[in-house]
């Protein structure tokens, strides 16, 4: 009984490690900025767990809502317009940049952006 206990343990250490080394990292490139200006991205200068490596400064026009998603295999990004009507995807998953879907006014906003971002091909899937 001992060591079914342990080694139910064993796994659910293992699997907890496994699902942080794979977890993806998210974040904002653009938050609708006014005027053109810089926008970030997180940068894993280890090359351990995500897909950009080496640190760039992106660039954001105005009024663009951009968010991305990465992991070690794969970059997937959705991006919209505040002053636009369509929201765009693309990703390293075999996707190029595609237009998503349409919007108006209130509706172009980060909420569409993520939503182009998660319509990418499932990145886990090649």
């Amino acid at each position: 009984m001992k060591k079914i206990i342990l080694a139910s343990v064993l796994t659910t250490v293992a699997l907890s490690a496994m699902v942080d080394a794979n977890a993806a990292a998210s974040g904002v490139v653009c938050a609708a900025p006014t005027s053109a200006g810089n926008g970030t991205i997180t940068v894993d200068t280890s090359a351990t767990n995500e897909m950009v490596v080496n640190s760039f400064q992106p660039k954001c026009s105005a009024n663009v809502h951009m968010v991305y998603d990465q992991q070690k295999s794969y970059f997937r990004v959705g991006a919209v317009s505040s002053a636009g009507s369509r929201s765009f995807r693309g990703s390293t998953a075999g996707g190029s940049v595609t237009s998503e879907a349409t919007c108006t006014g209130t509706s172009c906003n980060s909420g569409a952006a993520v939503s182009a971002r998660d319509s990418t091909n499932n990145p886990t899937s090649g």
